[in-house]
């Protein structure tokens, strides 16, 4: 029975070998349907000898079901529907080296079934709960030493074996765009399986951040977690086998480090190994790099925020210049981006692209901050010198945001939203498919716009001129194929006729940062 991974673990081919590896172990061992479920994801990652629909729905409920029926990090556990008819359910604890517990759920057939079978499924051997719960935690007990014997036993070659697989896969997934509680539970989570602790538990040393704390101690709350070690510049470095400090908290073992190296971040605490053995200096060791990762992590993803918060600012600041220098153009910029995504929806464009669109929208005309308000605003007709300079700002917009590195793929379409499909545009002279698909979409954007607000030189075109335009420039100033999707979406691109920045800014500001 091959083992189909169903892609919510599966971020690397490491993560894929090891899971049809689990898989088809488990499955040999029982000859049975199974699958590996993630709690964290709520969702399978693997399935042998049956179908996702023919198991119990995942998500967060199954889990707690399982442990109303006695399931625990340590211990196995037999479950069935109301239904009769259903295969009585064996759930494991699968621990892993890297960390990320997961749930084997491995179906049996029920002795009050009048079949084995179940449609094309057949499930594994009819077995009393009782034995089929001891067969588990058989298994359960082999797999939880194997992973204790990976990280930890057997000398400090193999300790420091397991330290750099765990710190290896906390790296892949380190990303500075995500909140520091993210990472923090994923870290705890992967520290507490890895080491095979009950609990650990992040503090940070400033009061107004949350202390985060991962598994239990019978008696230890979470505001508990502030005094289970001395917090000085003299010791960076906590281990205490023997705590009596906390007669209340059926604490046995401690250890404890500052994630820098004069302990003003934060510490990392484990509590209580499950297999009773004292704290070693190998899993004080590991604990270290841990530690500092969830540190670097906070701190970069701080100032990942301040720098989301300072381009959207800047972003901000600039299309609101371009409104400030022509009222009668102001909320042109915000239109024209919003009517650019809704027609590269239309064209069936990514979320990726579509992003990029709004932002080029915004900033389409900032270069007409450099051009003198006697030529913006003159009402007659404008002299050959005066409209190039009109012409030159799309240059001048590009020097602008030159700068601004994580702009840097918005240029071109900023550049070349004045091109013509005839090659009879500006600045460039580009023609056909040469012109960025990007600028030939806020070509129509702007266009539309434009004749359908007032300006100082003429009032605003009706419906009927505006397709009369249209149609004339369609294959000839305009990509047709986006003259053809304006017209499929035109109602929506009618109302869009508002001011104001809104949410949309600020969750492309979070796509334009968060990309490499």
């Amino acid at each position: 029975m091959p083992a189909t991974l169903t892609g919510t673990r599966t971020n690397d081919s490491s993560d894929a070998t090891e899971l049809r590896q689990l898989a088809a172990r488990l499955g040999h061992e029982f000859t049975a349907p199974l699958g590996l479920f993630d709690p964290g994801v709520g969702n399978w990652c693997a399935l042998v000898g049956a179908e996702a629909g023919r198991f119990p729905r995942p998500d967060r409920g199954l889990l707690a079901t399982l442990v109303a029926n006695g399931f625990g990090p340590s211990h196995a556990a037999v479950w069935r529907s109301d239904r009769e008819s259903d295969p009585l359910w064996l759930a494991i604890p699968v621990a892993r080296p890297e960390g990320g517990g997961l749930i084997a759920l491995v179906g049996f057939a029920n002795s009050a079934s009048a079949s084995p079978g179940q449609g094309t499924v057949t499930w594994g051997p009819v077995c009393p709960p009782r034995a089929l719960r001891a067969w588990g935690q058989v298994v359960a007990d082999q797999l939880h030493g194997e992973v204790a014997s990976q990280a930890f036993v057997g000398g400090t070659a193999r300790a420091e074996g397991g330290e750099r697989q765990l710190i290896a896969r906390l790296i892949r997934r380190l990303k500075i765009s995500d909140p520091p509680e993210r990472f923090q539970n994923l870290a705890l989570n992967a520290l507490r399986e890895a080491m095979g602790v009950e609990a650990v538990a992040w503090v940070p040393c400033h009061h107004h951040e949350s202390v985060m704390l991962i598994g239990g101690v019978a008696g230890l709350k979470v505001s508990d977690c502030q005094g289970l070690f001395p917090r000085t510049k003299n010791e960076l470095v906590h281990v205490d086998n023997q705590p009596s400090r906390f007669p209340a908290i059926e604490l046995r073992r401690v250890a404890a480090v500052a994630a820098d190296s004069q302990g003003l971040t934060g510490w990392l605490v484990a509590l209580n190994p499950l297999d009773g053995r004292p704290f070693t200096v190998a899993e004080v060791e590991i604990l270290q790099p841990v530690a500092s990762l969830i540190a670097t992590q906070q701190t970069n993803a701080r100032l990942y925020a301040d720098l989301k918060e300072l381009l959207f600012g800047i972003i901000r600041a600039l299309t609101s210049a371009i409104d400030a220098k022509d009222p009668y153009t102001s909320g042109h910029s915000e239109r024209v981006a919003r009517i650019a995504v809704r027609l590269a929806e239309e064209l069936g464009m990514t979320a990726n692209q579509r992003s990029d669109l709004y932002l080029m929208g915004l900033l389409h005309d900032i270069g007409k901050i450099g051009i003198d308000d006697s030529v913006l605003k003159k009402t007659g007709p404008l002299t050959p010198d005066e409209y190039r300079l009109i012409q030159s700002h799309v240059e001048i917009g590009v020097h602008i945001l030159s700068d601004l590195k994580k702009l840097h793929h918005l240029l071109p379409g900023i550049k070349h939203h004045h091109e013509s499909l005839d090659g009879n545009g500006y600045p460039s002279r580009l023609a056909g498919d040469a012109i960025p698909l990007e600028a030939r979409i806020l070509a129509v954007a702007d266009s539309f716009d434009a004749m359908s607000s007032t300006r100082p030189y003429r009032k605003r075109l009706t419906p009927m001129q505006i397709d009369e335009i249209l149609k004339k420039g369609s294959g000839v100033q305009w990509d047709p194929k986006v003259i053809d999707a304006l017209y499929a979406c035109r109602a929506d691109v009618e109302h869009i006729r508002q001011k104001g920045l809104g949410e949309s800014l600020k969750l492309v500001v979070n796509d334009t940062l968060g990309r490499p």
